[in-house]
């Protein structure tokens, strides 16, 4: 969780660096002996350094989305709704979620619930597939993908100087308990960056045509809340909100993700351990 949290606030913070010497515009109620006076350098300096000592994390995680695709009588829309726990721990790189995915039948209306559960520890990524009760396991080139690509990830330095040019889409305010850092991204520079982020293809070795709906998607609107608690520096809270549009065909596809992401048990998780019965009943995906 520390390698993608400190991306994160490599991010999300960096972005304020050309204006150092701001100072948190204070919301309507917070008390005033509450107002604090630190700038976004000394808020970016100190929450980094709080990320640097977690060495594990869990989070509560919701999910909202929402598909459509066509128009008039060919017009199809789909929701889901995800809720899932997470812990993490940092060295070595370990992870262990379940929750529950409901999606809304597009034909009768009724929900469908989806259970979700995964481990990934240095033994792989494995997977259960709640409709076929299989566990599944990713192959380990992809595996190997995803671990770099993390590892690359975390030079912070790097990821600051690409995005001092975001400034002006910045805002930075306070309550009586938290630094709230606030980001609507939806200039093209951004959505280029994103883009380059993303770089799925090289993550998870997509099909080419798979790669081709990634490079005719088109991100209409990005918004970032993150909230930072006064006295500890840890995120305690992330809010995504992102609309995209994706061409497939000369059709267009939008797309509405709203995430709320809430950390919790700051340095609480001990152990994750994949039990032996996932690894000796997993079956390698077939790609």
């Amino acid at each position: 969780m520390k390698k993608w949290s400190t991306v994160l606030l490599a991010t999300l913070l960096a972005l304020v660096l050309a204006a150092c010497g701001d100072k948190a515009e204070p919301q309507t109620g917070t008390k005033e002996e509450n107002k604090s006076e630190v700038t976004l350098e000394e808020v970016y300096k100190k929450a980094m350094e709080r990320q640097n000592e977690l060495e594990s994390v869990s989070a509560d995680l919701k999910l909202d989305q929402t598909l459509a695709f066509g128009s008039g009588d060919e017009s199809f829309d789909m929701t889901s709704k995800s809720e899932m726990k997470m812990d993490t721990i940092v060295e070595p790189l370990s992870m262990y979620m379940n929750g529950t995915m409901t999606m809304v039948d597009p034909e009768t209306g009724e929900d469908a619930n989806v259970d979700m559960e995964m481990y990934m520890s240095e033994q792989g990524l494995f997977m259960h597939d709640s409709e076929s009760k299989q566990w599944m396991k990713l192959p380990s080139e992809q595996f190997d993908m995803i671990i770099g690509q993390a590892a690359n990830q975390v030079n912070a330095s790097e990821q600051l100087e690409q995005l001092k040019s975001f400034i002006d889409d910045f805002k930075f305010e306070q309550t009586d308990s938290e630094y709230i850092l606030t980001l609507d991204a939806a200039s093209e520079k951004f959505k280029e960056y994103m883009l380059e982020q993303m770089q799925v293809n090289q993550m998870l070795g997509l099909p080419e045509e798979e790669q081709q709906l990634l490079d005719n998607m088109n991100y209409e609107a990005i918004s970032y809340v993150i909230h930072i608690n006064k006295e500890t520096y840890d995120i305690a809270k992330m809010d995504m909100v992102m609309d995209v549009t994706i061409d497939i065909e000369g059709e267009v596809m939008s797309m509405s993700m709203n995430t709320d992401i809430t950390f919790n048990n700051f340095n609480g998780v001990k152990n994750i351990v994949v039990p032996q019965e996932v690894i000796d009943q997993a079956v390698e995906i077939q790609q």
